[in-house]
């Protein structure tokens, strides 16, 4: 049974709906929601990222009542405290932020919420040394890409429950296999339908620049000093056809691969979507969840559905018709651990895969 984690839905009437998916699928479950604090939740710790935004002012309590009606529909709740952004003692926040941070966890504590999702070595220690009761996440965030990185962060932290690896390494099966054999208890989770660039030159920096301490000045900011350059040059780099066949997401029908090295946990995003926000995402998460089932189950749906960067893309091409173009897992279970190495020199698969797509679906691009 493949375990996944979504984000938690704003509304109750949407963690029913989550009730709801897991009763029309059969080899996956959604068995965590995960949830930071928006940016304008005067609860936060300033140690979230600021991908969660709601219109209205809130604070702890508000989102509390929806956490407990999450978890008493079944879920286990994560909450993210995963801004890479270091600790610096010499910044006027620090003391105003750890302040804010006891009180926080001290909130979650009085709930039994214990898990924390973490991408700061600085906060890991500081949370392990006062808080050694919460259990300790390693977030995608931390962007380790190699085995000695995960073992001395072990080293340093035995007690960590799970390992999010950095999505650049969706597809180095010799890495996440060696990750599952050498740390057989520890949980490893795998992000799905992120549709990042592996080797994008702006992920962890995208990270740091919403993660910030939110200044009511920064309307007159340059924009190049602000997060929106990251979005904006990212569209940049290539061409969507290119960035769809060098993207790190993973599809449904691609899962039995990563079952067959003892990957079982999943995580779905899109939380900073619009279509998040009204529920439409979740029928997105449906239509994934039921291709794990059966992959025919879905050939009419928009590839767009099955991969949140290109979700807004204006694009009508269905699964059927781009899945005999797209790159194939296999070529990946064999040469996955090359890519950081060869991609574009050596090996142009993948740029092979988009041309191929451009030649024989003009009409959907």
């Amino acid at each position: 049974m493949n375990e996944i984690s979504v984000p938690m839905p704003f509304e109750k009437n949407f963690i029913d709906k989550l009730v709801s998916i897991n009763n029309q699928i059969e080899k996956s479950k959604i068995t965590n929601v995960y949830f930071a604090l928006p940016l304008t939740d005067k609860d936060k710790s300033l140690f979230e990222q600021t991908r969660t935004y709601f219109k209205k002012i809130t604070d702890f309590n508000y989102w509390k009542e929806i956490i407990l009606y999450a978890r008493d529909k079944g879920f286990e709740f994560i909450y993210l405290l995963n801004s890479p952004k270091p600790l610096l003692y010499e910044s006027p926040y620090l003391l105003k932020q750890l302040d804010k941070l006891d009180k926080l966890i001290n909130k979650l504590r009085s709930e039994d919420l214990k898990k924390l999702r973490l991408s700061n070595i600085q906060l890991m220690a500081y949370i392990a040394k006062h808080y050694p009761d919460m259990e300790l996440y390693v977030s995608t965030s931390f962007e380790y890409t190699q085995i000695q990185q995960i073992q001395n962060l072990i080293l340093k932290f035995p007690q960590i429950k799970q390992i999010v690896p950095s999505h650049d390494v969706n597809k180095n099966f010799k890495l996440l296999e060696t990750i599952r054999k050498q740390y057989p208890k520890i949980d490893v989770e795998i992000m799905l339908n992120e549709g990042c660039m592996r080797g994008c030159p702006f992920r962890f920096w995208h990270a740091m620049s919403v993660s910030t301490i939110f200044n009511p000045r920064i309307s007159e900011l340059d924009e190049d000093l602000t997060s929106n350059w990251f979005t904006k040059n990212c569209s940049y780099l290539r061409n969507n056809i290119d960035k769809l066949c060098l993207a790190s997401n993973i599809y449904p029908w691609e899962i039995e691969e990563y079952n067959k090295i003892g990957i079982n946990q999943f995580k779905l995003v899109g939380r900073s979507s619009q279509y998040f926000a009204n529920g439409q995402y979740f029928d997105y998460y449906l239509n994934y969840l039921k291709g794990i089932d059966n992959c025919e189950k879905i050939d009419e749906v928009p590839l767009k559905n099955l991969v949140n960067y290109f979700s807004e893309q204006n694009w009508n091409v269905k699964v059927k018709d781009i899945k005999p173009y797209l790159p194939n897992i296999k070529h990946f279970v064999k040469n996955g651990h090359l890519c950081a190495s060869i991609c574009g020199s050596e090996c142009t698969y993948c740029y092979q895969c988009a041309e191929n797509i451009r030649q024989n679906l003009k009409n959907y691009f």
